[in-house]
C-alpha cells in the first residue's frame, strides 16, 4: 500500500499541502524567467502535474530500501529518477504550454529561460518526497515490529493463561472427589446428593469457564455454591460468610478466580479444626479498586502440607492478567489465615 494514499491523515495533509508545493514549483521559475502574471495559471496547473511522479517516488524508495542497500546506491537510484523526473516534466510541460500559447502566451516564450530553475526545482521536489518517504516507510515498519512485539506478549499472555486455567479445574475436582470419599461410608446419602450438587456446579463453572472474564457477581455466586457442596460434607462445622458490595457486581474478572481461595480456606483451615469454624469472604470497593478478604481459622499444629498450587496460580494468573496493577498477599497470625487480594474495577463506570 501506499504509505501516503493509503492513511486518511496522510492523504487529507498531501491534499492540503500539495496544491501550494505544486504551484510553486511552476511559478517560481516562471516569475524568475520574467513572465507575465496574468498567465500564471498555466504554469501553476503544469506544477500540479508533478504530483504524480512525487507520489511514485515511494516505488522507487521500494527499489533502494535505506535500511539494506549501499548508500551509494540509494544515492544513485533517487538522483538518477529525479534526473528523469525532471527531463520528463520539463517535456510535458514544453508540450502544454505549446498548446495553451493562445491562452496565455508568455510561458511558452519565456520557457527556455526558466528550463534550468524549473529543472532544478522538479529534481529538489522529488528528492525531498523520496526522503519523506523513506522517513514514513522507517516509521511503518518501526510500527509494524511494535505490533508484532505486543501481538506475541499478547498470544504468550494468553497461552499461559489457558495453562493456569487447566490447572484450577483437576485441582478444584481432586478436592470435591476428595470430600465425596470422605462421606461415602459415614453418610451415602450426603455422598449422593453431593454428587448431584457437584454436577450442577461443574455445568455453571463450564459455562463460566468458557469465558476469560465473568461478571464478580457471577464469580461469588459459584463460590457460594461451592461452600454449599462443601457444607454436605462438613455440617455445622463450616459456617460461611460472603458479603459482596452493590456497586461492585457488574466488575467483570477471570473466571474461577476466587474458587482456589475458597478451596484453600475449607481444606487447609476448616477440616484441620475439630469444631470447624467460619469462612468469610469480603469483596469491597477500596479507592476505585476492587478488594477481596478471605480469612478462615486453621489449626497452627496440624501438620498437614499442601501443595501451595492454589494461591500460585491466583497469583499468576493476576500477574498475567493485570501485571503490576494486582496485588496478592497472605498472612496468618493468631490461628486465622488471611487472603488479600487488590485487583483493577474493570467494568465499571
Amino acid at each position: 500500500m501506499h504509505p501516503v494514499l493509503s492513511d486518511r491523515r496522510r492523504r487529507r495533509l498531501f491534499i492540503f499541502v500539495w496544491p501550494f508545493v505544486g504551484a510553486a514549483v511552476g511559478l517560481l521559475p516562471f516569475w524568475w524567467a520574467g513572465g507575465q502574471l496574468q498567465d500564471w495559471w498555466a504554469v501553476a496547473l503544469w506544477g500540479e502535474a508533478l504530483a504524480l511522479p512525487v507520489l511514485a517516488s515511494t516505488y522507487v524508495c521500494k527499489a533502494a530500501p535505506i535500511m539494506t542497500s549501499d548508500p551509494w546506491r540509494v544515492l544513485a537510484t533517487i538522483g538518477l529518477a529525479a534526473l528523469i523526473t525532471a527531463g520528463l516534466w520539463l517535456e510535458s510541460g514544453r508540450a502544454w504550454l505549446w498548446l495553451v500559447s493562445p491562452a496565455a502566451p508568455s510561458p511558452y516564450a519565456v520557457f527556455s529561460a526558466m528550463t534550468m530553475p524549473a529543472a532544478l526545482g522538479a529534481a529538489l521536489v522529488f528528492m525531498l518526497a523520496s526522503a519523506a518517504n523513506y522517513t514514513l516507510t522507517a516509521g511503518d515498519e518501526r510500527e509494524a515490529v511494535v505490533a508484532r512485539v505486543l501481538q506475541a506478549e499478547i498470544s504468550a499472555r494468553e497461552a499461559e493463561l489457558r495453562a493456569l486455567r487447566a490447572q484450577v479445574d483437576p485441582h478444584f475436582l481432586f478436592n470435591c472427589l476428595h470430600s465425596i470419599s470422605s462421606l461415602i461410608g459415614s453418610d451415602p446419602a450426603g455422598a449422593r446428593l453431593m454428587c448431584i450438587e457437584l454436577a450442577e456446579f461443574f455445568r455453571e463453572s463450564v459455562r463460566a469457564g468458557a469465558q476469560h472474564r465473568i461478571s464478580l457477581s457471577a464469580e461469588v455466586d459459584l463460590v457460594r455454591r461451592y461452600f454449599a457442596i462443601e457444607q454436605l460434607r462438613f455440617g455445622a462445622r463450616l459456617g460461611v460468610s460472603i458479603e459482596l458490595a452493590d456497586d461492585l457486581g457488574a466488575a467483570t474478572v477471570p473466571s474461577l478466580l476466587l474458587q482456589p481461595l475458597a478451596e484453600n480456606a475449607v481444606r487447609h483451615g476448616i477440616a484441620t479444626l475439630v469444631e470447624g469454624g467460619t469462612v468469610t469472604m469480603m469483596v469491597t470497593r477500596d479507592d476505585g479498586r476492587i478488594s477481596v478478604r478471605v480469612d478462615n481459622p486453621y489449626d497452627p499444629d496440624e501438620q498437614h502440607h499442601g501443595t501451595g498450587i492454589g494461591l500460585k496460580n491466583v497469583r499468576a494468573r493476576l500477574e498475567a492478567t493485570y501485571g503490576s496493577a494486582a496485588t496478592l498477599r497472605a498472612e496468618s497470625s493468631d490461628a486465622r489465615f488471611t487472603v488479600w487480594l487488590s485487583l483493577p474495577a474493570d467494568g465499571l463506570a
